[in-house]
């Protein structure tokens, strides 16, 4: 499992922690989200300065946009052929949200075949999901995520300094992530996001809560870094929210957004299969309206739209069968791998 260093001003740590897991290095490939990158410059305290003995190549003005726009071939081209000069013993850097460790870190994996690098996620999602346990890639037209590789950095250092400069609503619905490890593994954190958001600049409350969340995905992610066994279920809420995404696109629903709405469809499923009680249904949604996340599908997508995008379109045998996370009892999660399209079409239609 990779290192990982929660804290207030780590972010200028980051050459100590070059020096010490690359100590041969002369250059580093460091890729940076444009937007972060220009708030951050003119942040007081701002990013690490570059180091003296390392030459630091710099991807950032060249990228085009932010966010889900990273994840395209384009990009990862554009990465590869900016740091295609570097060594194995030379660490590429990726900074800023999820997409942009997701882009850099695949790069990182096909460059030589597989260069060592540091991940320092900049957003929520980014650090209690995106940056941990491997996972990187990029986006094709028939889904998320659909071209990539497992691939840990060899450090994750997580900043919550970072999350001053994010954009009230990019904040917001990073949380979803948080709400969802604490149901599969920590009550206590779900309990302390009932009372809602911390403000971001309450430092101490949001390294307890990246803390416990990333302590959550590195016990599920340990001994199943291939995504084979319990790791599957941190996709809770991800089977209609990859969906939605897609549908959507970034701007109109964010990615904790979509799995807000996923992780309410899933436990609508898991009581009609009396996996949950009503209870537990009405809990969650009451949780999640509290963190300002959306629980219902918007009017104007049809749940034939959403079947199609989770691949229980027309074109498959009637009554197909699929994959999904859904919960149980008070705490906890189980994988099926029977829901039919009439019981995901039922709970669709339930959660609008």
């Amino acid at each position: 499992m990779s290192e990982v260093r929660i804290g207030s001003g780590v972010r200028h740590e980051l050459w100590e922690h070059v020096r010490r897991l690359f100590p041969g290095a002369a250059r580093a490939g460091w890729v940076i989200d444009p937007r972060m990158f220009a708030a951050w410059e003119a942040a007081d305290g701002g990013l690490p300065d570059d180091p003296e003995a390392v030459d630091v190549t710099r991807v950032v003005e060249a990228l085009p946009g932010h966010g889900e726009a990273l994840k395209t071939r384009e990009v990862l081209a554009l990465v590869q052929d900016a740091l295609i000069e570097l060594r194995r013993d030379e660490p590429l850097i990726a900074m800023g949200g999820g997409a942009t460790t997701d882009v850099a870190g695949f790069a990182a994996a096909t460059l030589r075949r597989g260069m060592r690098w540091i991940a320092m996620p900049t957003t929520v999602v980014g650090m209690v999901d995106a940056a941990i346990g491997g996972k990187t890639g990029i986006n094709h037209p028939r889904g998320k995520n659909l071209l990539g590789a497992f691939h840990e950095p060899a450090l994750v250092l997580i900043d919550v300094d970072f999350l001053k400069t994010l954009d009230a609503r990019d904040v917001t619905a990073g949380t979803a992530e948080v709400y969802k490890v604490g149901r599969l593994g920590d009550a206590a954190l779900r309990e302390r996001l009932a009372d809602g958001c911390p403000p971001v600049d309450d430092a101490e409350a949001w390294i307890e809560l990246v803390k416990r969340a990333v302590a959550v995905k590195r016990t599920l992610v340990e001994g199943d870094l291939l995504d084979l066994g319990q790791r599957r279920l941190l996709n809770y809420g991800h089977t209609v929210g990859h969906a939605l995404e897609t549908l959507l696109g970034n701007e109109r629903m964010r990615h904790g957004e979509a799995i807000a709405i996923g992780m309410q469809v899933a436990i609508q499923l898991a009581a009609s299969r009396d996996l949950v009680d009503d209870d537990a249904v009405a809990g969650q949604k009451r949780d999640l309206e509290a963190l300002e996340l959306p629980t219902r599908i918007p009017d104007d997508v049809s749940t034939d739209a959403v079947l199609e995008g989770v691949g229980l379109d027309k074109k498959r045998q009637a009554d197909a069968h699929h994959t999904m996370v859904l919960p149980t009892g008070a705490a906890g999660a189980t994988v099926v791998t029977d829901v039919s399209e009439t019981e995901l079409r039922s709970a669709l239609d339930a959660t609008r």
